[in-house]
């Protein structure tokens, strides 16, 4: 996912979090890598999709009393700046 974002493929990335979700062992895993993946969307392009993956991501979240992970708290995680990411 890390080189995905680094050459600005920030789809290939989306994508790879969905399958993180689906895969994820807990609740706040699934809804952490969903709302990233939502997150992703929108921030190429997709704001649709994006949107409804941030909802239901949200909605869990809230379930839970959980904060919303940002995209940066994603870049974080993946050691990236922002200024690390290609321009698309």
């Amino acid at each position: 996912m890390r080189r995905a974002l680094l050459e600005g493929r920030e789809r290939d990335a989306a994508l790879l979090l969905r399958r993180a979700a689906a895969a994820a062992a807990t609740a706040r895993e699934r809804a952490r890598f969903e709302r990233w993946s939502g997150l992703l969307l929108i921030a190429s392009g997709r704001e649709v999709e994006g949107s409804l993956a941030v909802e239901r991501a949200e909605a869990r979240l809230d379930l839970l009393n959980l904060p919303y992970p940002t995209l940066e708290s994603l870049l974080e995680q993946l050691g990236l700046e922002p200024d690390d990411l290609a321009e698309t």
